[in-house]
């Protein structure tokens, strides 16, 4: 399972974000939310150095504060995706969330419309578009390739390519 983690710093430094100067601790709640998830140690080591107080805006779309996945997934309107092996680490352009999926440690998008207006999501996979890129390659190719999806929608076009 690989994160990434130079490609995810290569896209910092494109959106001239000094990661270095700007890190937070990660709270206790998030931590032990993490823990009691599953994610691996690897993933979680990523999430620390990568702590901010702001949301990251890479060209339209966001990587959120680390502080505030917890929260952010455990929202009632996001069902409890996390349950399902997919954790809401940023949004699209349009509030589509986006995902890891931390089993196999791959980006996506879930589409937002069909996330918050269904009572029950029988299958998940029918709202979620996987685009099989680490955490690193998804935020370095939103900087580096010009068509890169920005919300579900697009990145179901992007995937038939």
């Amino acid at each position: 399972m690989k994160i990434d983690k130079l490609l995810f710093e290569k896209s910092l430094e494109i959106i001239k974000y000094n990661y270095t100067k700007n890190v937070v601790k990660v709270n206790e709640k998030n931590l032990e939310f993490f823990k009691d998830i599953g994610l691996n140690s690897e993933l979680v080591e990523f999430l620390k150095q990568f702590s901010f107080l702001q949301y990251l805006n890479f060209g339209g779309i966001y990587f959120s504060c680390v502080n505030e996945i917890r929260t952010e997934n455990i929202e009632k309107e996001n069902k409890n995706i996390y349950k399902r092996k997919l954790l809401i680490v940023g949004s699209g352009m349009n509030g589509d969330p986006i995902v890891l999926n931390f089993e196999t440690m791959k980006m996506g998008y879930v589409f937002h419309d069909e996330l918050w207006e269904n009572e029950e999501i029988e299958n998940l996979d029918s709202i979620y578009i996987n685009l099989n890129l680490s955490i690193g390659e998804f935020y370095y190719k939103k900087m580096s390739e010009p068509n890169f999806p920005i919300d579900a929608y697009e990145a179901e076009e992007y995937m038939k390519k």
